[in-house]
């Protein structure tokens, strides 16, 4: 592999950043041999794959640590806010236009672990009711209620899960009805074909995204 990159660089005239590389191994790699790879490589040693287009890469099942970042954005934003400056329409507007649109890329490539789901609604929940940073406020309202749409009697705030699991449903209209798109083609190529979509059922083996 040393020397297909070697090749690579040599023929192109293009250099590989090696200081802005990593290496990831299969929890199965002896110590051994990452050191001797490592050493070959001149790379550093990673746990995770990194990101890609502000995703998070992963192997296996994702854990709630991947996703903190989601949570922490959303708290970014709210620092720079003064919360009892605001009517709850005004609050209203910074969530549906700030605090819900920032997972949202993630969301739509990835179904959400439970609890960074319930700490983004928590977010949004206490942004909505609290009266300044220290105060805890009162709920009024259930946070199920306030979430229904506008003419059911709600504000029309979404709650992330729902949101997230919308998202997902819209690869699986992508895979029955654009049959030419790329990636449905590797979807069905590896999963089957999209008149069996609805019987399929996942395996073991199959990646978690």
């Amino acid at each position: 592999m040393k020397g297909i990159l070697d090749t690579f660089c040599a023929q192109l005239g293009q250099l590989i950043n090696f200081h802005k590389s990593s290496l990831v191994f299969s929890k199965n790699t002896r110590t051994f041999d990452r050191q001797v790879v490592g050493g070959i490589f001149n790379i550093q040693h990673s746990s995770s794959i990194g990101k890609y287009l502000g995703c998070s890469l992963f192997q296996g099942r994702p854990s709630p640590a991947l996703f903190e970042n989601l949570p922490a954005k959303s708290l970014a934003k709210l620092n720079n806010w003064k919360m009892k400056c605001f009517s709850k329409a005004g609050r209203v507007v910074l969530i549906q236009s700030n605090l819900e649109a920032l997972p949202v890329h993630a969301m739509q490539c990835y179904k959400l672990p439970d609890k960074i789901s319930a700490q983004l609604d928590r977010i949004n929940r206490d942004f909505f009711w609290k009266h300044s940073h220290s105060d805890k406020g009162m709920p009024l309202v259930a946070w199920d209620k306030v979430c229904r749409p506008k003419q059911l009697g709600g504000l029309g705030l979404r709650k992330t899960a729902a949101v997230n699991t919308a998202f997902l449903a819209k690869l699986g209209w992508k895979i029955l009805t654009q049959p030419g798109n790329f990636w449905v083609q590797h979807m069905q190529a590896k999963y089957g074909s999209p008149e069996r979509f609805f019987d399929l059922r996942s395996k073991g083996t199959d990646s978690w995204v």
